[in-house]
């Protein structure tokens, strides 16, 4: 297939773009930054880099119209650690997604899957399901990914493009951001600071970004449309993900839970229901989280 990615020079879409070339197809790689890792081509299928910022309305319209892709897969979102629950880029966001999909839609692309998130859902009980989990999400972020997804529903149905959307819960991995929980706690023992916590009671659904890319390829060759889950399907402690980076790095009296509060009214545990995208795309995770996290910590070790 030809496809065109966006966002990929983030944390999750470089590792898509390297999947899906190494899976045999023509990937168009839209980066605002930064460039493609050397090894995001290698395989059967080939990567073509565009420099583009989506908020250029005619250089986008320009780009689409070259390349004519199939499918698209639309990651680019404003994501700075802490900030991006509330700021006001979320309504860029949306208006560029929005006119994303007009563009496709008149190039003939015929399906769209676009990242949304767990922040969708109304977070209550600990297993949340795309079929019965309401969704009131309680953060501006999560209000415009959900506010997109209809919008965007309804469009794709007149267009008429497939739209699969998908929700995507905690992600960890080799290029995340360093101000988010794995890696910041990861590079805090290595410099030998104690690392501040909450009481680690809380668990969340935790993916190795490599998975989730995989997952992402799996519905791309799947025919699958509407909302679907990313995740691993287990909770897991924050206690237990800083014990264990702690204990590889063997720094375990660095680590100070209970020194930052909890936050109120915090759900004690959110997992995704990960049914439909293991019997409807065939996709399992290829690694444990024990195996993820030590890669995780060997790659900020050979990269900090």
């Amino acid at each position: 297939m030809r496809v065109l990615v966006t966002g990929a020079g983030g944390f999750v879409g470089s590792h898509v773009v390297r999947v899906l070339a190494r899976q045999g197809h023509a990937v168009f790689a839209v980066l605002r930054r930064r460039g493609l890792d050397e090894d995001a081509a290698d395989g059967s299928g080939e990567v073509h880099a565009i420099r583009l910022d989506l908020k250029d309305a005619a250089g986008l319209a320009s780009a689409v119209r070259d390349i004519r892709p199939d499918t698209a897969i639309h990651l680019a979102w404003y994501t700075e650690p802490d900030k991006y629950w509330g700021a006001p880029e979320n309504l860029d966001c949306v208006a560029m997604s929005l006119n994303l999909a007009r563009v496709l839609a008149g190039s003939g692309c015929k399906r769209l899957i676009a990242a949304g998130s767990c922040a969708e859902y109304e977070w209550r009980g600990e297993i949340l399901s795309e079929e019965s989990t309401p969704l009131r999400p309680r953060t501006f972020y999560g209000v415009c990914k959900n506010a997109l997804r209809e919008i965007l529903d309804a469009y794709c149905q007149k267009a008429p493009m497939q739209l699969a959307w998908l929700r995507f819960f905690y992600l960890y991995g080799p290029g995340e951001a360093r101000g988010r929980l794995v890696p910041s706690t990861i590079l805090s023992v290595l410099s030998g600071k104690t690392v501040p916590c909450t009481s680690g009671e809380q668990a969340r659904d935790y993916l190795h970004v490599e998975d989730a890319a995989r997952a992402v390829a799996a519905v791309v060759e799947s025919e699958e449309r509407g909302c679907m889950n990313i995740g691993s399907g287990q909770p897991i402690k924050i206690r237990t993900i800083v014990e264990k980076i702690a204990r590889i790095l063997g720094c375990r009296d660095l680590v100070g839970f209970g020194a930052i509060p909890d936050t109120p009214y915090e759900p004690s545990s959110l997992a995704a229901d990960v049914r439909r995208l293991r019997y409807r795309c065939r996709w399992k995770p290829s690694l444990t989280f024990d195996e993820g996290i030590l890669q995780t910590v060997n790659w900020w070790k050979a990269n900090s």
